[in-house]
Formats: structure tokens, sequence, C-alpha cells
């Protein structure tokens, strides 16, 4: 009895020896700011019969870059955003790494489709807004706040600790950001590219473009009228885009490596904090439950 005693009471002692680190206050910071993104997206939901899905979509991002901005500024000398101006080259060279990662993602929502259609309904709520509503909407305000929260200040605070955690947390944390089982499986994808751009470049500009431009492409594809374009030019683009974009992606990263093979010393569990697993189950269950409607 007195040695169960013990054990627990050097657990509890170790527990606080933990969070008083500054390894944990870092990912404490990157989990609430997980946690107030996805707080605020599930209040948005249901602010939407009032405000419209463009008012609830402004109101969401609003709070959640203001908190991140609170939480950056406030840890500032802990925390710095690497927000610089891009090169030419390497700017023209991510976009053109997104384009052809479109159809990836395009292949990766059609998979998500045999299993559930939630999310559908997007695209006709996307296009009967004005275009450059939508644009400013659907496309520049989610890539400014969500690579701020996710590549600068989630991804920034694991950097500390490994790079390889800080890619794969940090992209799971965007997925579920997106709800949808298609939108989960690309923006995992994407999140792990964006990750991996921001590492090896050191400058947070260039994924904010990549965001941006990928975003972009989706609302102008609500606009269109799929069913006009041949099957043979759908194939056609499919193919070349995802032979481009294993090219372009093995010349990216043969001339900017990132070391993933580094690892701590911290238990894989203690990676995430509370905050952290309860924000994990709250998506987990909203897309239990978009999957079964």
């Amino acid at each position: 009895m007195t040695e169960a005693i013990e054990r627990i009471r050097i657990r509890l002692q170790n527990g606080r020896i933990w969070r008083a680190t500054e390894q944990y206050k870092g990912i404490r910071r990157a989990n609430l700011c997980f946690f107030s993104c996805i707080l605020f997206e599930v209040a948005g939901i249901f602010t939407m019969p009032f405000f419209g899905t463009v008012g609830a979509q402004m109101a969401i991002y609003f709070m959640t870059f203001l908190f991140a901005l609170f939480l950056a500024g406030k840890h500032k000398k802990e925390l710095a955003i690497p927000i610089e101006k891009p090169k030419a080259k390497m700017l023209l060279f991510s976009a053109g790494l997104t384009v052809c990662g479109i159809p990836v993602a395009m292949l990766l929502n059609a998979l998500a489709g045999l299993f559930s259609t939630s999310g559908a309904d997007t695209v006709e709520d996307v296009a009967k807004y004005p275009l450059w509503l939508a644009l400013t909407a659907f496309a520049i305000v989610p890539a400014v706040v969500e690579e701020y929260v996710f590549r600068g200040v989630v991804l920034g605070e694991y950097l500390k600790i490994e790079t390889g955690a800080a890619v794969l947390i940090s992209s799971i944390f965007f997925a579920l950001l997106h709800f949808s089982l298609g939108s989960v499986l690309y923006g995992f994808f994407f999140g792990c590219i964006f990750a991996l751009v921001r590492i090896a470049t050191g400058n947070l500009t260039y994924t904010v473009v990549m965001h941006l431009i990928f975003n972009s492409v989706n609302v102008l594809l609500s606009y269109a009228s799929p069913e006009r374009i041949p099957e043979w030019a759908v194939a056609a683009f499919m193919i070349a885009g995802i032979i481009g974009f294993v090219i372009l992606l093995i010349v990216f990263f043969r001339k900017n490596r990132v070391n993933l093979a580094e690892k701590s010393s911290l238990k894989r569990y203690r990676l995430i904090t509370k905050e952290g697993y309860v924000t994990v189950g709250i998506c987990l269950a909203v897309m239990g439950m978009l999957l079964i409607m």
C-alpha cells in the first residue's frame, strides 16, 4: 500500500515538474491556439442562421486571429513568426507546387466521397456570392489566418522540441479544423507540405501564398461548370499535375533539406496537452456526426 502511494506521489511530482518546464508551456500555447480555433469554429456554425455563411466565417477568423496575435505578442521572446519578403524564384516554385498538387487533393476528396458526401453543398454555398466577396471570405482571409495559426504559432512552438513531431502534429490539427472527411484528408496532406516548405525556407510568406492559391482555385472552380469540360481534358490535367507535383517536390527538397530524423527525449503522449486532446475529441465528434448525416 505504501509503495503504491509513493508511486502516485512521484508521478504527481513529476507532473508538476513537467508543467513548470518551458517545453510544456510552449506545447500548451500551441494546443490552446488550436483549442480556440475549434471553439470559434463550432460557435460560428451556430451563428450562420443569423449572419449567413460569410458573416459567420469572418467572425470565426477574426476571433481566431485575434487570439493567435495575443498569444504571439504576449510570448514574442519565445515565439518569433518568420514573415519576410519572398524571393521571386522561390515564390514561383512554391506556386507551381501548389497548382500541381491540386489533382492530388481532388483524388483524396474523391476517395473520401466513397464514404461520405458531407460538405458537398459547400460549392453551391460559395457560388451564390459575388466573386470578389467569395475570394475574400473563402480564400484570402482563411489563408492568412490559418497559416499564422498553424504554420506560425503551432508549428513554431513544436519546432523547439522535434521537427518530425512538429510537422505531424501541426498538420493533424490543421486537418481536423476542416471537419468533413475529404477536407481532412487533403488538409493533412497539404498541411505536411506547407509545414515542410515553412521549415525549409524559414519564411511563412511562401505558405501563405501557397494556401491562397489553393483556396482561390477552389473558389474559382465553384463558379465553373465541370460538366462542360471533356473527360479527357480532366484526365490529362490530373496526370500532368500529379507528375509535375512529384518532380517539383523532389527538386524542392533536394535543394532545401529538412532534417526529420532528430528525436526528443519526451514521451509521445506528452507532445499534446489535455487542451489538445479535448479539442481533437471535439473534432472527431463533429466529424462522426457529419459522416452519419
